[in-house]
């Protein structure tokens, strides 16, 4: 996400603040898709008392919560960011295709 592109249109000056804010929300809303991803991550093997998890269960454990309709691409890469040494809040299994990459609970994303 890129702060460049609000501040480089009009309007300027004070009205400028609607656009700064319009990018915060934003920001807000995919840090907290993330947490939701982690939380999803996290609540799938006490249910199924499995280590790792799918794409897949990910997915549809995240869309049947809240209400969403995310693809198991979106959900792949946002997997990859948040099982990055970076972020290191998933851990990651890797397949020899990548598809059937399995994932797990490292530690939570606090939002507040």
């Amino acid at each position: 996400m890129n702060l460049k592109p609000y501040l480089e249109k009009e309007p300027f000056g004070e009205a400028a603040d609607d656009k700064i804010n319009e990018y915060i929300d934003k920001v807000k809303k995919e840090i907290k898709l993330r947490s939701l991803i982690i939380q999803a991550v996290k609540e799938i093997p006490k249910a199924n008392n499995q280590i790792a998890v799918t794409v897949m269960e990910i997915r549809t454990q995240y869309n049947a919560i809240n209400k969403s309709n995310l693809t198991d691409e979106i959900v792949h890469d946002l997997l990859i960011e948040l099982s990055s040494p970076l972020a290191g809040y998933l851990g990651r299994e890797k397949s020899d295709n990548g598809k059937n990459d399995r994932f797990y609970y490292l530690r939570d994303l606090q939002i507040n």
